[in-house]
């Protein structure tokens, strides 16, 4: 039995219900992070509920291997919450183009590692399997560090309203962001070295119990926390703004 897999199915049964809390505490204002943070929850459920009946599962593989968009998306829309509480007199439209940017670039590149990843463990390899999986992998560390850079600049960026309530939640948010794709990083990187590599010991599905704990298992859990922790501290902030 991979141990991930009912690791995976027990942290996010426990994590579900905080993070709809959660959801439900940041309202509109807060709806792309915490719903996404809710998918990934939700996605490493079924991975692990599949994995558990079998951890050679075609499905529940995948989903572990590839399926890091959701917490992405979440700190994607985390620094655009936390734009919104520091930014007030700014114009929206900047923040939404890099939501829309960076979602539509997620989901070429889930595209190309879904659709390279499923010939190769099917068995059914073709000539560019490998290199889709690669170019769709190297593709969300682009996204990782563009995000890394976007909430840098947010947080250090002039401050418009420092006296304003919000402003201390607006920084705990993209604190919380950019400790969150630190973690984040070490999964990436780690899989887009597995994956250029092709090393059996660095494999996603087949690597050492260590290595997947150490490198996948661990860094997801850790930003998943991270979120959690900062979307409880924050989750009056609404109610400032008001």
């Amino acid at each position: 039995m991979n141990g991930i897999f009912p690791a995976d199915l027990a942290v996010y049964l426990f994590f579900l219900p905080i993070v709809l809390y959660i959801f439900l505490k940041h309202k509109w204002t807060g709806f792309l992070p915490w719903y996404y943070l809710n998918i990934f929850c939700v996605a490493r459920i079924v991975g692990g509920a599949l994995g558990v009946q079998g951890s050679n599962a075609l499905a529940a593989n995948i989903i572990q291997s590839v399926g890091i968009s959701p917490l992405l998306l979440a700190v994607d829309g985390l620094v655009h919450e936390a734009r919104v509480y520091r930014y007030p007199s700014k114009s929206p439209m900047l923040g939404w183009s890099v939501i829309i940017v960076t979602t539509g670039t997620m989901g070429a590149a889930m595209a190309l590692s879904i659709v390279g990843a499923l010939d190769i463990y099917e068995g059914t390899a073709k000539p560019d399997s490998y290199s889709l999986w690669k170019a769709g992998t190297a593709l969300i560390v682009v996204i990782w560090v563009f995000q890394l850079l976007w909430s840098t600049i947010s947080i250090f960026s002039r401050r418009e309203v420092t006296h304003a309530p919000t402003f201390q939640g607006s920084t705990a948010l993209l604190q919380g962001a950019i400790i969150a794709l630190l973690f984040i990083g070490i999964r990436v990187i780690y899989v887009l070295v597995a994956v250029c590599t092709q090393r059996r010991d660095l494999s996603p599905v087949y690597g050492s119990t260590a290595v997947r704990v150490v490198l996948l298992f661990l860094p997801e859990v850790l930003a998943t926390l991270t979120l959690i922790i900062v979307g409880l501290r924050t989750r009056h902030l609404q109610e400032l703004k008001q």
